[in-house]
């Protein structure tokens, strides 16, 4: 799947909203140095945002979470099909997840995970478990016996969405 770049003016218009909410959040020492603006398909603004991890004291604040979760009550939805993200700085494994969730096909970024990492702020520990060749940082465990209780969850879904 790919996507034209668009115009100079159209990336100003999208970017610059993001890079100024950012700003703001950094010299209010509320935001980290990220940055995000949602897009919907006819190329209106529904939200630009900053990381929010700082004001929040939530480690998940990440710029384009943050989009994604202010459109969706915004909008009153889950589904962002056809919506595009302008991150200021390219996502993490987190933020791509959650718009993979959504249904946001395209984003476009500036920065790169190494530009974030040489500024302190390195997502490697993340992607190297993901692609499978560091698996040190965190013991999933899967309990396959015992957990009936867990299981009855699905009959219960399953009952009420049937």
């Amino acid at each position: 799947m790919t996507h034209p770049t668009p115009s100079p003016e159209v990336l100003d218009s999208y970017f610059t909203p993001a890079v100024e909410v950012t700003i703001a959040g950094l010299r209010d020492r509320t935001g980290g140095p990220f940055g995000a603006t949602l897009v919907n398909p006819e190329g209106e603004i529904v939200v630009a945002v900053g990381n929010t991890v700082i004001k929040d004291t939530d480690i998940s604040g990440h710029a384009e979470m943050v989009a994604v979760r202010e459109a969706c009550k915004k909008l009153n939805t889950l589904d962002l099909s056809g919506h595009v993200m302008y991150a200021t700085c390219e996502p993490c494994p987190m933020c791509v997840a959650v718009m993979m969730w959504a249904g946001i096909t395209t984003c476009y970024y500036a920065s790169t995970h190494e530009d974030a990492g040489d500024n302190g702020f390195s997502d490697v520990h993340l992607r190297k478990y993901l692609d499978g060749s560091d698996t040190s940082t965190l013991d999933m465990i899967h309990l396959d016996s015992g957990r009936e209780d867990c299981a009855s969850i699905w009959t219960e879904f399953q009952a009420l969405n049937g």
